[in-house]
């Protein structure tokens, strides 16, 4: 069958995760889990049992997770304080999930292939955005503790960039066909969404290159704040490793990442701490709005297009006037029933008199708001903009000032990734886990004595 292999390394999961808490321990084991999974494991193949949404990639490494913390480390997650703070935004968020399933019983327009929603649809959809939203969280929360924490974070980041960076650069050169030849089948369908710039996109073992070209800023992000604390890194100079890592990021050839890069990356590179948390916080801000706007008919749509079609070219143009196009055809829709969402079963799409769709969904924010209202993407927002508002106002408190850059950078990663959920979907909950080992850092770290009071 094709695609077997995949359905067995998917399968593997589960005890190769508890074979790697076992040996390395639970706060390095929850890094390569949650982060290996994010880059190696199959896409597009699921587990799908009855009465509970499919489990992909994401959900089964976090799984897998989680159940190491629960036999290896349960304190871990208990110091996590679960159900507290921020949790609420997702208790909220679950909670409406019940509105949304009563509210959307009809079938969608009498079209009798968008079904309605019944009662037993709200534990499948209480299983997905815990899996998907809180459990990236609270695990993002647990591993990070301590400045030695976050020292962690970056050495495992560091090195699972540089591996994957060999993939890519192998998939820019031969073709983006390794998912095809190791796991039997393409990640995506679509194989023209990998060529651009008259070359190849790299999508190694994930959804779409646009996930890749994003990975690769966030190492590059990474390796900037590296390259500040320290002289060497894997015997050779961080500075070189830094362009090493620019420049495969700019072969990825995703337009919006390099024009994001080109931003954030000399902040991260030469600013002090808070004034790169005050540029995640900006980020933030505008990921907040942007919704707003577009809902309320102020955002500048026509004058962005403009601005695209002059700095490059009339294809980029044409591109963000479709996205904004669509955007506004699924805010029409989404605005009669704004609160609660239309819920699953793509009832938040639009379609024709005939059937078929009409719409094409780009953004996770447009998705969110048409599924689950205004409650649902609100609750998203908290949990993800939340810790980069705890960073602005904590990052003053944390003595170390190694730990104060990682901070101040997790804090931009964060926002990045943020601000990518405008244009684009959720790849992967790996925004969830960095924005809650953010939370955990900014919580932890004021209390953290400076190196040189701790050697004295």
């Amino acid at each position: 069958m094709s695609g077997a292999f995949a359905y067995v390394v998917l399968g593997l999961c589960v005890p190769v995760a508890l074979a790697l808490f076992a040996v390395f321990g639970a706060r390095k084991a929850v890094l390569y889990v949650v982060l290996g999974g994010m880059l190696f494991l199959p896409e597009v193949v699921e587990f799908d049992g009855p009465l509970i949404p499919p489990l992909g990639k994401h959900a089964v490494s976090e799984l897998s997770a989680l159940l190491g913390c629960l036999i290896f480390a349960p304190a871990m997650l208990r110091r996590a304080r679960p159900g507290r703070g921020f949790d609420v935004a997702f208790l909220v968020m679950l909670a409406a999930i019940v509105p949304a399933v009563l509210n959307n019983e009809e079938r969608l327009n009498g079209l009798p292939f968008r079904q309605g929603m019944e009662l037993r649809d709200i534990p499948a959809f209480a299983i997905r955005h815990t899996l998907s939203v809180w459990v990236p969280f609270l695990l993002g929360r647990a591993v990070v503790r301590s400045s030695e924490d976050l020292r962690r974070l970056w050495r495992v980041m560091l090195g699972l960039g540089a591996a994957y960076s060999l993939l890519m650069l192998f998939e820019i050169r031969m073709s983006p066909n390794l998912h095809r030849w190791i796991y039997g089948l393409h990640a995506r369908e679509d194989f023209l969404e990998t060529m651009r710039w008259g070359g190849y996109r790299p999508t190694v073992f994930m959804e779409h290159g646009l996930a890749v070209g994003l990975f690769a800023l966030v190492v590059a992000l990474f390796m900037a704040t590296e390259s500040r604390v320290r002289r060497l890194r894997w015997g050779l100079p961080t500075w070189l490793w830094l362009g090493y890592f620019v420049v495969v990021f700019v072969l990825c050839k995703s337009t919006g990442a390099i024009a994001v890069g080109l931003v954030v990356l000399p902040v991260v590179r030469l600013a002090r701490p808070r004034a790169q948390v005050r540029l995640a916080t900006v980020l933030a801000v505008v990921c907040i709005l942007y919704p707003a706007l577009k809902a309320t008919d102020l955002f500048p749509a026509k004058a962005i297009v403009d601005i695209a079609r002059a700095v490059s070219n009339e294809d980029r143009a044409a591109s963000l006037r479709f996205r904004f196009d669509n955007d506004t055809l699924l805010l029409d829709h989404a605005r009669e029933k704004i609160v609660w969402g239309w819920g699953g079963f793509g009832r938040n799409l639009v379609y024709t008199e005939r059937g078929e769709p009409a719409s094409v969904t780009d953004g996770y924010w447009i998705i969110m708001l048409g599924s689950f209202g205004a409650v649902g993407l609100g609750c998203a927002l908290v949990l993800l903009c939340g810790p980069v508002f705890v960073a602005a106002r904590r990052i003053r408190q944390i003595k170390d000032p190694t730990a104060a850059l990682q901070v101040s950078t997790l804090a931009v990663v964060v926002s990045v990734y943020t601000f990518d959920l405008l244009p684009n979907g959720m790849f992967t909950h790996v925004p969830f886990f960095f924005a809650g080992a953010l939370l955990a850092a900014c919580q932890a770290l004021p209390d953290e004595e400076p190196p040189h009071a701790r050697a004295a």
